[in-house]
């Protein structure tokens, strides 16, 4: 039975979860849970990054043109608010052109705007997975519940 000492308190669970929307994969490394926390750290940042450099700083973070991608780039915290910090600096001396590479309707931008809202979507859930794993009676998926007291912990005896 688990007590009310191992629950977790109101303000390690808010601060979890403003790790987890600041720098996806920080709450899960706060929380104790450092390998899974590094590699969702290293996949969003990626995968943000990654749609950044497809489209452009400038093309991708337009939160007037395309204020539901926004919304859910906005979900990658960090990420998102530098991104937008950065194309925010790089309008004053760079204005936005037509892109050269236009191809019925379709742009490299529609494929960077879908990576970067991605990444946002899928830190919604990498958030609950943050708070869920601060349940003490949490067992990550795949892994084996330990041993009630008086078994071993080998299935086979």
């Amino acid at each position: 039975m688990v007590s009310r000492s191992d629950e977790p308190s109101f303000a390690k669970i808010v601060l979890t979860a403003l790790l987890a929307w600041l720098v996806p994969g920080l709450g899960h490394i706060y929380a104790g849970r450092r390998r899974r926390g590094t590699i969702l750290l290293i996949t969003i940042a990626a995968t943000f990054w990654a749609g950044v450099a497809i489209g452009g700083v400038q093309s991708t973070i337009q939160p007037t043109v395309r204020s539901a991608w926004f919304i859910g780039q906005m979900c990658t915290g960090g990420h998102a608010l530098a991104a937008w910090a950065w194309g925010r600096s790089r309008a004053a001396t760079h204005p936005v052109s037509k892109h050269p590479n236009e191809r019925a309707g379709f742009l490299e931008e529609d494929v960077a705007v879908i990576y970067t809202g991605v990444a946002g979507m899928l830190n919604i859930l990498i958030i609950i997975d943050a708070l869920a794993s601060m349940d003490p009676k949490y067992v990550p998926l795949g892994a084996r519940p330990p041993p009630r007291i008086g078994q071993t912990g080998d299935p086979a005896t």
